[in-house]
């Protein structure tokens, strides 16, 4: 039973990604964080606060390829509002 949890967290883990490029966030219910240079200011200064709290491990790992990592600054992008619209950021509609 436990087995199954164990792999259902691995697979959510895999699942997951998490582009840097600014051209894969949209403010959320806004416009691309690429079309106004001042959001793209805004987006560069939360990118460098989740990356930092990302790698520090009550958060997130300091190994940056690692999926724990991604996943820790997805959602730290997320609460400060940049969502993910890449094409790789729901991998499992491409399985499907």
């Amino acid at each position: 039973m436990n087995v199954k949890y164990v792999a259902a967290a691995v697979l959510g883990l895999a699942c997951v990604s998490a582009a840097e490029a600014p051209e894969n966030y949209s403010v959320y219910g806004g416009p691309a964080v690429v079309s106004d240079p001042i959001i793209l200011n805004v987006y560069d200064n939360a990118l460098a606060k989740c990356t930092a709290e990302a790698s520090t491990p009550p958060r997130g790992t300091e190994f940056t390829g690692s999926y724990y990592y991604n996943a820790a600054l997805r959602a730290c992008l997320s609460r400060h509002g940049f969502i993910d619209n890449g094409a790789f950021a729901y991998p499992t509609n491409s399985l499907f």
